[in-house]
């Protein structure tokens, strides 16, 4: 990579900011303006890229504030934000109307074939239940040509998980205090999301954008080639292998 590149300004691709600051062992990544991370930055490269049509109609859980808004800005589309606790997200300035989803209930009422887009963003890490139903379900909710993006805190080694009747407290102590019940883990991709759906062998999001993009989107170049916490899911309902 030329010194060009390396050197090269950085600017949220969400937002315009210009500012960032430090995550835990993630120096400068969070937008100071909007909060974008890289994983939200990514999902945004690859919205760009749908070129979504007036008329389309979004579903986004966990709704980040900067993504958020670029999506509502979307013209003619029709936008719907979930969570499992709405009134959260006050506090984080994003005064929308977010509606409470429970993944462990309310996804056996999402009706088939009906959004174009559907994003979420390290979700799958917290649902207390069978998070295969949950990715099927969502896959379904897709028209035929819908796409769903999602991003989840890919980490070194084995994946677990495990559902357990705790307290809070306990379950802080236990998973931390995310309450991250399951941990998706590199060395088995292919046989926990790939067996739903069908993904590359090796993740490389240079074959989808240019490595000026994701230098100027302030996306680190740890995160092109390999699956990490940012790499985005893509999925179609083709993509279903069940």
């Amino acid at each position: 990579m030329s010194g060009s590149n390396r050197n090269a300004s950085i600017c949220c691709n969400i937002c315009g900011g210009t500012n960032f600051s430090d995550m835990p062992k993630r120096p400068k990544v969070r937008c100071m303006t909007c909060g974008s991370l890289e994983r939200t930055r990514a999902v945004a490269l690859h919205i760009d890229k749908l070129a979504l049509s007036s008329g389309s109609s979004i579903l986004h859980f966990a709704p980040e504030l900067g993504l958020s808004q670029k999506l509502r800005a979307l013209d003619g589309v029709n936008y719907r934000a979930v969570d499992l606790n709405p009134e959260r997200f006050k506090a984080f300035g994003l005064d929308i109307d977010i509606e409470r989803f429970d993944l462990a209930v309310d996804i056996f009422d999402l009706p088939e074939n009906t959004y174009d887009l559907i994003v979420h963003n390290h979700v799958l890490e917290h649902p207390e239940c069978n998070y295969t139903v949950i990715l099927l379900k969502l896959a379904k909710a897709l028209t035929e040509n819908g796409v769903m993006l999602f991003t989840v805190p890919v980490l070194p080694g084995h994946f677990s998980d495990e559902l357990i009747k705790l307290s809070h407290q306990e379950k802080v102590a236990r998973f931390g205090p995310m309450i991250h019940v399951r941990r998706f883990g590199a060395d088995f991709l292919q046989e926990t999301l790939g067996m739903i759906f069908r993904l590359p062998e090796r993740y490389d999001l240079t074959r989808s954008f240019k490595e000026s993009i994701l230098l100027e989107a302030n996306i680190p170049e740890h995160h092109w080639r390999a699956y990490t916490g940012a790499s985005v899911f893509e999925v179609r309902r083709r993509d279903i292998r069940v």
